[in-house]
């Protein structure tokens, strides 16, 4: 199904060169070309996307966790003023938990970021693929390749 755009740049083309049998096989491969960049923008979309609800679901998780050490906390200040030591050592520890809870969720986010990366690398390889054959498999195109 054709749009009006591209029936009017098909008959331009057409018009234009002499031989419309060249200009139909140059506008097919130019479709097809536009058609699989496209597909690529659509799957760099969707990988943006699914990346940035990824990111998200980690950044509330960390949320909840940060919740749930201020509610742990609660409790500590009743206790404080009759064993400060105490206070002080499950500071401490509650410091280092928290400290290893933000690597991890530093190497988690490292780690879908890389994901995304990958599968984006996978889809332009694909499709530079798929692009390298259209214009292998068109006769004239080959000649002004290079």
């Amino acid at each position: 199904m054709e749009t009006a755009t591209q029936e009017r740049t098909s008959r331009l083309f057409e018009q234009s060169m002499p031989d419309g049998e060249a200009a139909a096989a140059s506008l097919g491969v130019a479709q097809r070309m536009i058609g699989s960049l496209t597909e690529l923008s659509i799957i760099a979309a969707k990988e943006n996307a699914r990346l940035a609800a990824e990111l998200q679901i980690t950044a509330l998780e960390a949320v909840h966790d940060s919740h749930a050490a201020a509610l742990r906390w609660q409790p500590a200040w009743t206790d404080a003023l009759t064993d400060p030591l105490r206070l002080y050592q499950r500071g401490l520890a509650e410091t280092f938990e928290s400290t290893q809870r933000a690597f991890a969720l530093m190497g988690t986010s490292a780690r879908l970021v890389v994901q995304a990366a990958d599968r984006l690398q996978t889809a332009t390889t694909e499709t530079g693929r798929r692009i390298r054959e259209t214009l292998d498999s068109s006769p004239g195109m080959r000649e002004t390749r290079r």
